[in-house]
């Protein structure tokens, strides 16, 4: 039996991910995201940012550029504050989403025209939204500091907010995130001891708990001593197609076990 990795697509869906995007430089993208970030912390969220830039990171001359020049892969310069990594670039953002640690939210800036998430536009002419239509396919929320474009752009049925909105946009953000994740749940959210799936997912946007912990796109939990494991859901989706291959071979069955549950106690 032949066991498949999960997806790009599978991991990247796991995740809400909204992109900041716009036309031209300077309009105040790193603004409306660090404010996003700051409104968003203050709900509780845990998220991590994805900023792209066209700029050189590792300066060659540096301890951590000598080491790439002679070869390394990947370099860690780690300090008691900070750890950063330097590594061959990836190819665009699912990539990024899909090796990085699992975070409840994604907050991106730059990526314009990428197919993952949705895009928070910033506009300052009315001649740019035709244009951003033609290149961003998840054009979701338009902002500009112009009163008459935003009121233009809800005329022509986009979602529209002026650019000190940003408690609004954050607002609408949260809503979508849990909504996003809610939807990603099976079964009755009886088993993981809640009322709802926005009730869960609102606790998995916050980082109390993990995905894994509750019947999820990957439904496998480990529990070690009655604690449960933290699983990356790449890891839980092999071991959940590995475990359900071993149960297959030796339980003849035409039909698919819907619970297994094992005990294995060490001596």
């Amino acid at each position: 039996m032949v066991y498949a990795l999960p997806t790009i697509e599978e991991i990247v869906g796991l995740t809400p991910v909204y992109r900041i995007v716009a036309l031209a430089s300077g309009v105040g993208k790193t603004s409306l995201g660090t404010e996003l970030v700051s409104e968003l912390s203050r709900k509780g969220v845990r998220l991590a940012v994805v900023k792209q830039t066209h700029e050189k990171l590792l300066n060659e001359l540096s301890d951590p550029g000598r080491y790439k020049l002679a070869g390394a892969h990947t370099v860690f310069v780690s300090s008691p504050e900070n750890t950063l990594i330097y590594r061959e670039p990836f190819t665009g953002l699912k990539e990024i989403i899909y090796a990085m640690k699992y975070h409840p939210l994604v907050l991106a800036e730059g990526f314009l025209g990428s197919s993952v998430g949705k895009a928070i536009a910033i506009v300052t002419d009315p001649s740019e939204i035709n244009a951003l239509i033609k290149v961003e396919k998840g054009l979701w929320y338009i902002v500009s500091n112009d009163y008459e474009l935003v009121e233009k752009s809800k005329s022509i049925g986009f979602n529209a907010l002026l650019l000190d909105e940003t408690k609004h946009l954050a607002g609408e953000i949260y809503k979508d995130a849990l909504r996003l994740i809610a939807s990603r749940f099976k079964g009755s959210p009886e088993n993981c001891g809640a009322g709802s799936w926005m009730e869960v997912a609102e606790k998995i946007l916050h980082g109390i708990i993990m995905p894994h912990e509750c019947p999820f796109a990957f439904p496998l939990r480990i529990h070690v001593d009655d604690k449960v494991v933290e699983l990356d859901p790449r890891i839980a989706r092999i071991a959940a197609s590995l475990l359900e291959g071993f149960i297959s071979s030796i339980i003849e069955t035409t039909e698919k076990p819907r619970k297994i549950k094992i005990e294995f106690i060490m001596e």
